[in-house]
């Protein structure tokens, strides 16, 4: 009869435990795909930044030295610059867009950007320009693809911290909700 009691015992130890380790690991390999997106939208972020650098030196040649553009753009990629540097992980439950916005600008100005450099005949004629031009886009649109895949990790592992299980366990083992990298006016609807 005592014996019964430890095998029942140790089987539901053995089951919670087994449990706890399933929860364990599924949130932890989501928080790893989390992380992963994220030194790849870090990456193709850093070489964004690379070409508008290249592209901004060689915009400059065709504008008065006080526009304010291309202090705009110069600051832009340092502002991005300095926060890639303060944010080798993924923000944790901080519940802002904390580069959305800075990233938004940058865009912005990109876009007024290539603008001035189509309506120009003189820099649309300029082959290099438009060179630089190009690889601007192009790395516009690798890190939106990438930002997409990090939101995508992120809206996965921030759901499966919604289920029952990993409310229990979740902030025994220190998993926290990431933030995406979505607008913050977009955040704060949706976190209404």
């Amino acid at each position: 009869m005592r014996g019964m009691q430890y095998l029942i015992s140790l089987a539901l130890l053995v089951a919670v435990g087994g449990w706890i380790v399933g929860v364990y690991n599924r949130l932890h390999h989501l928080r790893s795909s989390v992380c992963n997106c994220w030194s790849q939208w870090r990456k193709a972020t850093h070489y964004r930044n690379e070409c508008l650098s290249d592209f901004t030196a060689a915009f400059s040649a065709f504008l008065p030295r006080e526009e304010p553009m291309l202090r705009h753009l110069r600051h832009l990629v340092a502002d991005s610059e300095r926060s890639l540097s303060l944010a080798p992980e993924p923000r944790w439950d901080s519940r802002r867009g904390f580069v959305a916005g800075a990233e938004q600008l940058v865009r912005q100005a990109v876009a007024q950007s290539v603008r001035m450099v189509e309506e120009s005949p003189a820099m649309s004629a300029h082959e290099h320009l438009l060179e630089l031009c190009s690889s601007v886009s192009l790395s516009l649109h690798r890190q939106e693809q990438l930002s997409a895949l990090f939101n995508a990790a992120a809206g996965e592992y921030n759901a499966a911290l919604g289920s029952p299980s990993a409310r229990l366990l979740a902030p025994v083992f220190g998993f926290e909700a990431a933030d995406t990298l979505d607008a913050p006016m977009q955040q704060t609807r949706s976190s209404d």
